[in-house]
């Protein structure tokens, strides 16, 4: 078969660690001619962007909030409540139940709060409290 009836395809890696083959710039499925190609034209880009630009650019599919240990039992609470069927699936937007998942968050909170006992602040204490009697109560709601 002739290259001409080949056909290419661009394989793009996201990862931030560089293993030897990116570096390179060879990867599977593409030439090095086309690599080099590629390599220009990302730089050419750039280039027209400007530092500030080509920055902001690559920091676009970084998340702009802080990953903090509130917002991490917010994020186990609200799938908590998802799964007992308090909230709608925010894709199928259809209520859904499955009581043995949120068992299992509920006790992942429980054992967060007996493995950070002492180290948590007055706030990250009480909030972990609050989530784990608000998710406690509608447990044994559904349950019934």
């Amino acid at each position: 078969m002739s290259e001409k009836n080949e056909k290419s395809f661009k394989v793009v890696d996201k990862r931030k660690v560089a293993d030897s083959e990116s570096e390179s710039g060879v990867k599977e499925g593409i030439g090095t001619e086309q690599a080099e190609a590629e390599k220009e034209t990302a730089g050419e880009k750039n280039a027209e962007k400007g530092p500030e630009e080509a920055q902001a650019a690559s920091n676009a599919e970084i998340p702009n909030f802080e990953a903090d240990f509130a917002t991490f039992i917010y994020s186990l609470n609200t799938q908590a409540l998802l799964f007992m069927g308090k909230i709608p699936n925010p894709i199928s937007k259809k209520y859904e139940k499955d009581i043995g998942t949120a068992k299992y968050l509920i006790d992942t909170i429980d054992m967060l709060s007996k493995k950070t006992k002492g180290n948590l602040d007055e706030n990250e204490t009480k909030l972990i409290e609050n989530v784990l009697y608000d998710l406690r109560m509608a447990y044994i709601s559904e349950k019934k």
